[in-house]
């Protein structure tokens, strides 16, 4: 992967149970990694009749191809351009990167 195309920032976000002198349990997400991204084009889906069902998607579900960092999990949310992000699903590729889909939060 060329260092070139890595123009977007994105940020690793980790759930973190925290609990106060009351015994409140509270939920909160540290940043574990902020790293650079390439991010993809998605292709369309189509069926046979040629109806197009990338319009409903293209809005909450973005691709991003990162280097391989241990850190990242399938659990954790990402930060990109100030939307929170779930991440849906990591493919990791031959050449050392994984390629990341990402889907828009209802926060």
């Amino acid at each position: 992967m060329k260092a070139g195309l890595l123009r977007e920032i994105l940020e690793f976000r980790e759930e973190v149970k925290s609990q106060d002198r009351n015994g409140f349990v509270s939920n909160r997400y540290e940043t574990v990694l902020t790293c650079k991204a390439s991010r993809r084009k998605m292709s369309a889906v189509a069926d046979k009749s040629g109806v197009n069902a990338m319009e409903q998607f293209i809005g909450s579900i973005i691709v991003f191809q990162v280097r391989n960092y241990p850190a990242i999990k399938e659990n954790q949310r990402v930060v990109y351009r100030g939307v929170e992000y779930a991440i849906k699903m990591i493919d990791p590729q031959r050449d050392n990167t994984l390629v990341i889909t990402l889907e828009k939060l209802n926060t």
